[in-house]
Parts: C-alpha cells; structure tokens; sequence
C-alpha cells in the first residue's frame, strides 16, 4: 500500500457516514448490502475485485426466466423488473503459541460435531448442484418451451425471481456457514471462562449470529427450490439437515441470536 493509498484508506476510516465494525459480521455480499457505502473495507477494495463471478447456471436461470418474463409481459401489462489486517512480526513464543492454537483448531474442526456437520453440509450441497445441474437448466428450458406456446398466467414471475434468489442464496451461504461457525465454536472454545469478555456482545456469538442468518435464509432457499424442482427429496433434505444443525449451534450457543450486529441489528445514523 503506498503512500496515496494508506491516506485514502485513513480518510474512509475517518468518514463520518461509516458504521464502525459493520464488515465484521456481515455475509461478504457487498452488492446485495444497504451499507456498502458506509462500510471501509468495501469502500477500500478496488473496483476490478468487485467485477461479478460467473456462474454458468444462475446465468442460465437468468436466461431461460428473463425469456418467460417477457413472452408474459406481452400478453400482460404486468412489469417484473474482514477489515484489512495489519499483520506484525511476531516473536518466537508467540509463533510457537499461534501453532499451538493452530493445532487444537484443527483438531476441533476434525472431531467437533457441529463444525463435521457444517462441512458435510457444504460439501453435500456442493455434491447436489454437481448432480442436479443439468436438470434444473432442462426444467428451466422446459418452462421457457410452455410459455412460447402457452398460456401461463398461474407461473408467478415473483416466484420466479425467488428461485433465482434461492440458487444464489445457497450457493453463497454453504461455505460461509462453515466458516462462521468455524470461527465461533473457536472463539467460544478459547473464550471460555474469560471473566473480560462480553456474554453476549463477543466475537463468538457475533461469528455465530451471522452464521444462524445463513442458516435460516439458506434452509428458507432449499425449501423454495424443492417445490420448484422437485428432485427426490434433495433439496428437502439439505434444509432438513440445516434445520437440524441450527438447533445444534443454539444448544452450544445461546446468547448468539442476541448479539447486535453494527448496523445491520442496532440503529444507526443516516447518511
């Protein structure tokens, strides 16, 4: 970071429209974010790392649904448009003690169930849209096919673009929740019997708040698949599965629905 670049940064840190700590729990999805714009790690990234990733078939989905909307629209008047860290040199006994935590980390990740099932989660997830793909692109080819040559009044073009945000949705959250909840269970581990910190306003329950949102936007998202595109209960499953790891992550962490997460759960100033 050059000269220039530390005093632009300094200046969107001291801007008075930024929501100190909004970045720390937040999902990542700057795009999809109401504070973006008063967020300094947003705000510091350089506009070519922002460009979008391709995803071939939510651009598929796009396709195949803007061409259903508009066969609709013409026979309808209906219109459906972690900060920065500055990382210093540490000494021999705190690197041996890094790796130390590093290790337990590690073991807590192999053995701890709630984090074996978060990562089975992904990689199941991950495992179904390899599988079902191609199905979910031939349904969305079949349903454009329909609306040429049919009436399709009962498709709700809302729900269409639900579907579309259910894909997305999944697609983001799967390994975040692993991640989040990685950080969590950590946190709360290492934390434990730490008379200093804050019972509910921590890193922790922060980490695991943020964790919980995916988890509940992300199981609504199953649920909004499965009824579009049946594919023997898959779908139904994974938001099963994810119902079942949230009750878990509640059990481990009560207090982390409480946490206020800067901005997005407490109040905050206008622009």
């Amino acid at each position: 970071m050059n000269q220039d670049d530390e005093d632009l940064f300094l200046m969107q840190q001291l801007a008075p429209g930024n929501i100190v700590g909004v970045h720390n729990y937040c999902d990542g999805w700057c795009d999809r974010c109401g504070f973006a714009n008063r967020c300094v790690v947003n705000m510091s990234q350089p506009l070519e790392s922002k460009e979008a990733v391709e995803d071939s078939l939510v651009d598929h989905l796009k396709d195949r649904f803007d061409q259903v909307r508009t066969i609709v629209a013409r026979r309808s008047t209906f219109s459906a448009e972690e900060l920065l860290n500055d990382l210093g040199e540490a000494d021999p006994e705190v690197e041996a003690e890094c790796r130390k935590q590093e290790a337990r980390r590690e073991h807590r990740r192999t053995h701890d169930p709630i984090l074996r099932e978060a990562q089975a989660y992904f990689e199941l997830a991950r495992a179904w849209f390899d599988v079902e793909t191609g199905g979910m692109r031939a349904h969305a080819d079949a349903l454009a096919r329909r609306a040429e040559v049919e009436d399709v009044e009962e498709i709700s073009l809302s729900e269409l673009a639900r579907i579309l945000d259910a894909v997305e949705i999944v697609r983001h959250d799967s390994f975040l929740i692993y991640v989040k909840l990685g950080r969590a269970i950590d946190g709360f581990e290492e934390e434990r019997g730490a008379r200093w910190s804050d019972p509910i306003q921590n890193d922790y329950n922060g980490s695991a708040k943020l964790a919980l949102t995916c988890i509940d936007r992300s199981e609504g998202a199953w649920r909004a698949i499965d009824q579009w595109y049946p594919s023997c209960g898959g779908a139904r499953a994974l938001a099963d599965q994810l119902a079942a790891l949230r009750a878990a992550v509640e059990r481990r962490l009560p207090r982390a629905r409480a946490f206020l997460r800067p901005g997005f759960d407490a109040l905050v100033t206008p622009d």
